[in-house]
């Protein structure tokens, strides 16, 4: 049976002095690693992770634990209360226009601060260590990171943290102690998928989704990038060393769990469930992951291709999300009935098919059905294979 703790971390200060604050819970199994943390609601709207880590809890506690998994629900209160009218606007901060899922800190990248072009340089750390074992590496390396995000924090005594660091460091000093990263997501208006590293294939299986997004080793600053990034660096320069056999030792996942602005307790339980078969095929779970319940198709980042809308209006969808498409289907219809310009009226006037450009999977689609000229309508899977 798990060991459990909670705290709480403060992730904003507002203007009258209070806290925000987002609860940690920790369940610590036979040892403390193989240590996964999984987080949820980074976006206001994206609500399914918190029915997720809610079934993970009964999961936890029923099965073989051994290792350690910090779950942080309801992660951002900030965007969870930006609410306009009945809406929850929670992507872009109010404050600074920022991405919330963009402002972490790239810990192998150049650096925001004066003090250092780099807040940890792999090749020297690689050059420092080319004859240690990978334990050793791992732990050292961890502790690396640890104190660039130290040393941060401290320039910000003096300087101050505007909204963006401040989040980033108290995500990132949860979430660099781990050996898998989970950012529980969900799309605009998407099935299950998952955006997984590139060569973490038999982890995708595990997890057991639909579709895969595979993210080559570039950092955007999102959570899954900063965790796993840093550590495909360093396996790069032991490798510019004539090393091999320093793997990739963390990896970091974006789940997207269906659409925004929806939630069931139900669904969650399956999502537990499959973010439970991944944490067996990690080690933090004991037994062995589930075999994929269906095909999984994947495709490069590369290959995930956005369709901006060629006019403006209301979104009729000729098919559903996840469908596989051939070039020229129609996907969406755009209706306008200022478009009518004959009398009698004549409504196929109002509308525009909007046709596939290539075969593939449209994933995803524009979160409302009235859009503007040049918004994003529709993403699809392009050049897709079997996983």
């Amino acid at each position: 049976m798990a060991k459990w703790e909670r705290r709480d971390i403060t992730v904003r200060t507002n203007a009258t002095g209070h806290e925000l604050t987002s609860p940690v819970f920790v369940a610590r199994g036979r040892k403390d690693r193989p240590l996964a943390y999984v987080q949820a609601n980074v976006h206001g709207g994206e609500l399914q992770g918190n029915a997720a880590i809610l079934a993970l809890f009964e999961i936890l506690e029923r099965e073989p634990l051994c290792g350690t998994v910090v779950l942080v629900p309801r992660v951002n209160p900030v965007s969870a209360n930006q609410q306009v009218g009945d809406y929850v606007a929670g992507v872009y901060d109010f404050l600074t226009g920022n991405n919330f899922n963009r402002g972490y800190l790239y810990l192998t990248g150049p650096s925001r601060s004066a003090s250092a072009a780099c807040y940890v340089d792999v090749d020297s750390f690689a050059t420092a260590h080319q004859s240690s074992p990978v334990g050793e590496i791992r732990d050292d390396f961890r502790e690396s990171l640890k104190a660039a995000l130290d040393a941060i924090e401290r320039e910000t005594l003096t300087w101050g943290a505007d909204t963006r660091l401040e989040f980033a460091l108290a995500i990132q000093k949860l979430s660099v102690e781990a050996d898998l990263v989970l950012d529980l997501h969900t799309g605009d208006r998407a099935p299950r998928y998952l955006y997984t590293p590139e060569g973490a294939t038999a982890a995708a299986r595990a997890f057991g989704f639909p579709f895969v997004l595979e993210v080559p080793a570039r950092f955007g600053g999102a959570l899954d990038e900063a965790s796993f990034v840093p550590w495909q660096d360093l396996s790069d320069a032991f490798g510019r060393l004539g090393r091999t056999d320093v793997p990739r030792l963390v990896d970091g996942f974006t789940v997207e769990l269906g659409s925004m602005n929806s939630f069931s307790l139900e669904a969650g339980r399956e999502d537990a469930r499959r973010i439970a078969s991944a944490l067996r095929h990690y080690g933090v779970l004991d037994g062995e992951p589930e075999l994929p319940p269906a095909p999984i198709t994947a495709c490069s980042i590369g290959h995930y291709r956005s369709l901006q809308a060629p006019v403006g209006g209301l979104v009729d969808l000729a098919v559903e999300p996840g469908t596989a498409v051939r070039a020229g289907d129609v996907v969406v219809r755009l209706v306008d009935p200022s478009r009518c310009r004959r009398l009698p009226p004549a409504p196929g006037d109002a509308v525009v098919e909007v046709r596939a450009p290539e075969d593939g999977v449209v994933l995803l689609f524009h979160a409302f059905s009235s859009v503007p000229k040049g918004a994003r309508l529709f993403s699809m899977m392009t050049k897709t294979r079997s996983l």
